[in-house]
């Protein structure tokens, strides 16, 4: 599967590359960003291909589909990466171009050197456009299997960062400041509610009459590399879950469901260790569930494991863009020295 040899946004290498050179023009919260563009149009976890029919219906549409529409990960229904929408080039007027995420594909024999460029804010903002040129189909199907990671790496990561500007920008003071005294900072919006406000253990929510977004924080001592091993972060998570998410039924509370196993990955932000569990959780001597993603770091400074945690309930309905949003809060997670 791409999304495991891509170990989930693990590469600090396609950071650097995409921030530094891959990428032209500032990216989203940028100040560099021009105020003439209009704001992007197109549905949250869209990607907008322009492509003739022919090669929409071939090998090349293939790819595409292959790679933007596999499976989103840890979820407990299968859903796509991405939705993808496809147009001709001909098609492909002003109303279009104002779209979040754009792939351009163009085959054509003056493309002398096979090549991908990504770049930022072309026509709205904040907009990625992802321009695949190539003078034949032979070598335009090489250089989608040799950039197909990349590709979804950039388009994840944009997406992310529109998300998480928006929620800077919309910060609730309160929520911020009380992260603070886990010396954490962390990207969440306006119409969250404390809901859990311990020494070890924070729990703030988001509910609708259908769905809850949450995200909580905990720490503990650290005593050794150990304490990032994934067995014993799983089993921490427990801890705190059993002690804190107590439900309406006598001995209910959260626990991390044991089928599927959870997903572990290794990444690094900002110079610093991570470790990035996904998976489901599921209501002991209950019936609700739904997924999650966790960053567990160490604090050197104060000698504790912190970790910053969202999950997700939407039964019966879609959640991919909910665990968008997210994921989104939780890759803001930073410490503060």
């Amino acid at each position: 599967m791409i999304m495991k040899k891509l170990l989930w946004y693990a590469g600090v290498l396609f950071i650097t590359l995409i921030s530094n050179s891959c990428i032209q023009n500032p990216g989203p919260g940028s100040s560099g960003r021009s105020n003439n563009l209009v704001n992007i149009t197109g549905s949250a976890g869209e990607v907008l291909v322009v492509l003739e029919n022919s090669l929409w219906k071939g090998e090349t549409g293939n790819i595409l589909r292959e790679v933007l529409e596999q499976q989103f990960p840890a979820l407990p229904q299968p859903e796509p990466l991405f939705d993808l929408v496809h147009i001709t080039t001909g098609a492909f007027d002003n109303m279009f171009k104002a779209h979040r995420s754009i792939v351009i594909i163009d085959v054509a024999t003056q493309n002398s050197v096979p090549e991908i460029k990504y770049t930022e804010n072309v026509w709205a903002q904040p907009q990625i456009v992802i321009n695949i040129n190539s003078p034949d189909i032979k070598s335009l199907a090489k250089l989608l299997q040799d950039n197909k990671e990349r590709m979804v790496y950039t388009l994840l990561t944009y997406d992310r960062k529109r998300i998480a500007s928006v929620y800077n920008s919309s910060k609730d003071m309160s929520i911020k400041n009380m992260f603070a005294k886990f010396h954490i900072n962390l990207a969440v919006p306006r119409g969250y509610n404390v809901d859990v406000n311990k020494e070890d253990f924070i729990f703030v929510s988001i509910e609708s009459l259908k769905s809850s977004q949450v995200i909580f924080a905990y720490r503990y001592p650290f005593y050794g590399e150990y304490d990032l091993n994934s067995n014993n972060l799983i089993e921490r998570r427990n801890e705190f879950l059993k002690r804190y998410t107590t439900g309406h039924r006598e001995g209910s509370y959260m626990t991390t469901a044991k089928i599927p196993n959870p997903q572990i990955f290794d990444l690094v932000k900002n110079n610093k260790k991570y470790v990035e569990i996904r998976g489901l959780w599921e209501l002991n001597k209950g019936y609700m569930g739904g997924p999650f993603i966790s960053h567990s770091t160490i604090d050197e400074t104060r000698k504790e494991v912190i970790t910053v945690e969202g999950y997700v309930y939407n039964p019966g309905d879609k959640k991919r863009n909910l665990m968008r949003q997210i994921e989104a809060i939780v890759y803001s997670f930073e410490l503060i020295e």
